[in-house]
């Protein structure tokens, strides 16, 4: 890395590296602080992955100084790893291959520096906090979360698992609008700990110097880089945890109230007031409910006609989930569980019991598995919602003791959190079959070890107390979080199965006491489809598609979040052209964006916010046609990595299939060129009509019927109907054809 100072002259002097910076005697990150502070510019090179200057253009993005990054192109060893980080994608850089070029580049105008992002976000005082999820849910991960969701504040997330890459603007938006960042380093011997601490090195840096509480946490002893060393908080117990986050919300409260807000500023331009909310459900669950699309599958599930809501990742599910909850949570005589158990605590289910049970014993034990949670958490929610109601009527006290006490048999004194109850029995049921392992086991002892005891007395207390009339919702998500598409296994499938089958018992046993039950299950198309595959009485449940092929509600969607607190009036075309250039490469704007994405409202938000965000940076009244072009090289990027990272789940054998098709020079292909792209990719030739239907249904490729470009969800993923347009054309006739989002990352 190299500073350059600003001297008494105003040109720009000579590289100093970290050996110039004369710090013998002080700490060197004081130094170096001090350096970028006083210089007009930061040279970075970002040749290798060096945490130590990950850190430092964090920290000078964070105090608004203008960034060059360099690279030396004859190194190529971390080119994929930087892809997977995707901080820098829209950071412009010089290269280089010598210190003579590298002196050229430092002195000659017009380099390419990345100017201060000028515009910054007002504080979100809703969710002060913010949160870098690992990729992994290690026990510190898991007890971290918890922690989080028990405190005074909300707080937002950035979740790799469901948004592979952090860009430069997301992050800047995210920690500007935070009083506190937290950031949960990863062991480095953990698969994938390279590309996620790096993230937390940067987000940590610009935090630092924007003056937020920044909690970095690190399980176990490891030696950091020099210049955060002593911020990292180490842990070697996961009981330490909960007093290291006090802290930070304790000092978050404190900037809270003392009303102190540096990044509070005047909005004066119209973009710069244009805040699309964040695309990722889990992060907007306060400001959803302000413009939430009542979609037909909304109206279909508050009606209590959809078990299943069925769509693909980023089609709003969980705003849906979220929106249902909003719906329904307040009904006269009701009670609502949302539920939404982790990933890891269903793989050490299935792993600790599952995979050692014939598949007629898996079925009866994770019924009865799913049965007992449901008993236990619903009555969990009554004692928690009646705790004070109870001591002021002495009859509502007598039942709520009754049922108090028959819910304590089975739980442990220290329950937690929702995490940490279902972790609690998944726990004691796999410790049970561990201590029967080689015994012959029936039945009776398989619901015995979850049960505990007898269950009838608490399902008896449990309907008396609800009583009857009482409207019970139940809400589930996140089942399937983790799992790869398409790369589901069968067990897993067994446990979706038995969870669905496990709610339909339920309902009918509380329908014979007057309870009126709902359930809704939210879950990915991929694994809907195996799940339909998997199951002897398919079409007994109603399900409610995610299906957004109607642009009405699209706009809809757009309009909500650019009207926010009444911000602009007016129809939706109104809007869009105070805000957008009209055309794009000749054609309508609006329909330039729709056609490079899926149709998903994640898709659109995130294109659209991209655009606007590049415009507010170059001080654009309006965007223009080259920030939509260049923001569609972004966006590109983004669908182009997180479709590798999807592809690689299903295909961990071929992890870089499509980037073989870098270059290809026509959108258009037949199926003798895409198998042999396939072969190129080493895909062996059993393998090929796999990877290519793949390819299909994820719609990185659709097919050209009459010259028309068909995708998979526009057949709602259905592969049959989409290749049966193309019937038996020869295989050397271009009846492929590459999607619009991804020929940009491509170079297509």
């Amino acid at each position: 890395m190299a500073v350059f100072n600003p001297p008494a002259t105003g040109r720009i002097c000579p590289p100093a590296d970290r050996e110039s910076l004369n710090v013998g005697g002080s700490i060197l990150f004081c130094s170096i602080c001090k350096a970028i502070r006083t210089s007009r510019l930061l040279v970075a090179n970002l040749t290798n992955l060096n945490f130590n200057v990950l850190f430092e253009v964090g920290y000078a993005i964070g105090l608004g100084k203008p960034v060059l990054p360099v690279r030396d192109v004859s190194f190529d060893k971390e080119e994929a790893v930087w892809s997977e980080l995707g901080i820098f994608d829209t950071l412009g850089y010089e290269t280089f291959e010598n210190s003579g070029q590298l002196a050229s580049i430092a002195t000659k105008n017009g380099s390419k520096v990345q100017e201060a992002i000028s515009v910054l976000p007002q504080l979100n005082r809703k969710q002060p906090i913010y949160y870098i999820k690992s990729p992994l849910d290690t026990d510190g991960s898991v007890k971290l979360f918890s922690c989080l969701k028990k405190s005074y504040f909300r707080f937002r997330t950035f979740d790799p698992r469901e948004t592979p890459r952090l860009s430069l603007h997301e992050a800047h938006k995210q920690v500007f609008s935070s009083l506190g960042v937290v950031a949960h380093l990863l062991d480095t011997n953990r698969k994938g700990a390279l590309v996620h601490n790096a993230r937390c090195a940067f987000v940590s840096g610009m935090a630092m110097a924007a003056g937020k509480h920044v909690l970095m946490l690190q399980e176990g002893h490891i030696v950091q880089p020099i210049d955060y060393r002593d911020v990292v908080q180490p842990y070697f117990e996961v009981s330490q945890i909960p007093r290291l986050v006090e802290g930070l919300v304790r000092a978050t409260a404190d900037t809270l109230q003392s009303g102190s807000d540096a990044s509070a500023i005047v909005l004066t331009g119209i973009l710069e007031q244009i805040d699309l909310g964040d695309v990722a459900a889990e992060n907007e669950i306060q400001s959803l409910a302000n413009y939430f699309v009542k979609t037909p599958q909304f109206q279909q599930a508050v009606q209590g006609h959809a078990r299943l809501v069925v769509g693909r990742k980023g089609s709003g599910k969980t705003a849906l989930f979220y929106g249902i909850r909003n719906a329904v949570g307040y009904r006269k005589r009701g009670l609502l569980l949302d539920l939404k158990p982790e990933g890891h605590q269903l793989v050490k289910l299935r792993e600790g019991v599952v995979e050692k049970l014939s598949e007629g014993y898996q079925e009866h034990t994770l019924t009865a598995f799913w049965t007992h949670l449901l008993l236990l958490e619903v009555a969990h929610k009554l004692l928690e919602r009646d705790v004070q109601s109870a001591y002021a009527d002495a009859t509502l006290m007598k039942s709520y003791n009754r049922l108090r006490a028959l819910y304590s048999a089975h739980v442990p004194d220290d329950e937690g959190d929702f995490s940490e109850r279902i972790m609690h029995l998944v726990n004691k049921v796999t410790d049970a079959f561990a201590a029967k392992t080689g015994a012959s086991l029936q039945s009776k002892d398989i619901t015995a070890m979850i049960y505990g005891g007898d269950i009838e007395p608490l399902q008896q207390a449990l309907v008396d107390y609800l009583g009857g009339g009482t409207a019970l919702w139940l809400l589930f998500d996140n089942i399937d979080k983790g799992w790869s598409s398409h790369g589901t296994r069968k067990e897993d499938i067994i446990i979706l199965r038995c969870l669905v089958e496990a709610t339909r018992k339920f309902q009918r046993y509380l329908a014979k006491y007057d309870v009126d039950c709902h359930t809704v299950l939210f879950v990915r198309k991929d694994v809907y489809d195996l799940l339909l595959d998997n199951t002897p009485d398919r079409g007994k449940e109603s399900v409610a598609n995610l299906d957004w092929s109607d642009t009405e509600l699209i706009q809809e969607l757009l309009l909500k979040r650019f009207n926010q607190d009444n911000r602009m009036q007016g129809s939706f075309e109104d809007i869009w052209s105070r805000l957008f250039d009209p055309h794009i490469a000749g054609e309508d704007s609006f329909r330039y964006i729709l056609a490079r994405t899926f149709l998903r409202p994640r898709d659109v938000l995130n294109f659209t916010s991209k655009s606007i965000q590049i415009a507010v940076s170059r001080s654009h009244k309006r965007v223009e046609e080259k920030d939509v072009r260049d923001a569609e090289m972004g966006f590109s990027e983004d669908m182009f990595n997180d479709l590798r990272y999807e592809l690689r789940d299903v295909f961990p054998q071929h992890p870089d299939v499509l980037l073989k098709f870098v270059g290809w020079s026509n959108a258009r292909l037949s199926m003798t060129e895409i198998d042999f792209i396939l072969q190129d990719a080493k895909v062996p030739d059993v393998d090929i009509p796999k990877v290519r239907d793949a390819l299909l249904w994820f719609s990185f490729i659709g097919v050209v019927s009459s010259d028309r470009e068909s995708y998979s969800y526009q057949t709602f993923y259905n592969l049959a109907k989409l290749k049966g347009m193309i019937g038996d054309a020869p295989t050397d006739a271009s009846v492929y054809v590459i999607h619009p989002a991804f020929r940009r990352a491509l170079e297509t």
